[in-house]
């Protein structure tokens, strides 16, 4: 049902969203207020499946300010990690049925400004070099609704178990 509400919105978006430049054509208008509804709905969906999925695993995870969950084994050194360090880490992603998208090892990014999903960006800002973690992205924080085009799919909640190894200014 709710997949099927999702196909039905992303169809309604991609009508509302098309105009061939002809004059002619009656402008479609999108409601705001219901595009803003059915986004809200949709972030608190993936925060009900997540807080039962931590549940059901006994997992004893904090919420963020920003929208995702975490659980720190080991904080790691200070400082903690800012924006514009540069750090390396590896990492582990899977979905929340546990399928392995994949293991990176001696990743290196700039936090706050790389390609890296938003939600780590933020995440590794509680953690110092050696620190190790186990962060849950709603969709939104993730790759969102298209996915990674390989192995994450569309609207994925992910689980990262992240150990950071060097950072530097």
């Amino acid at each position: 049902m709710n997949r099927l509400f999702f196909i039905c919105a992303v169809f309604f978006l991609s009508i509302a969203c098309t105009h061939s430049g002809d004059d002619s054509e009656r402008d479609v208008y999108i409601d705001k207020t219901r595009l803003v509804n059915m986004n809200r709905y949709l972030v608190n969906r993936d925060l009900d499946i997540i807080r039962r999925y931590v549940k059901r695993k006994s997992w004893k995870m904090s919420f963020s300010g920003d929208g995702y969950f975490y659980e720190i084994f080991n904080k790691g050194e200070q400082p903690e990690i800012t924006d514009h360090n540069h750090i390396t880490c590896d990492y582990r992603i899977t979905l929340l049925d546990g399928t392995l998208c994949y293991e990176i090892k001696n990743k290196m990014f700039v936090v706050g400004g790389s390609e890296e999903i938003s939600g780590l960006h933020h995440a590794v800002k509680l953690l110092g070099k050696g620190g190790k973690a186990r962060f849950i992205f709603p969709s939104h924080l993730a790759h969102g609704i298209r996915g990674d085009f390989n192995k994450i799919p569309s609207r994925a909640v992910l689980v990262y178990n992240v150990h950071v190894t060097e950072v530097k200014n």
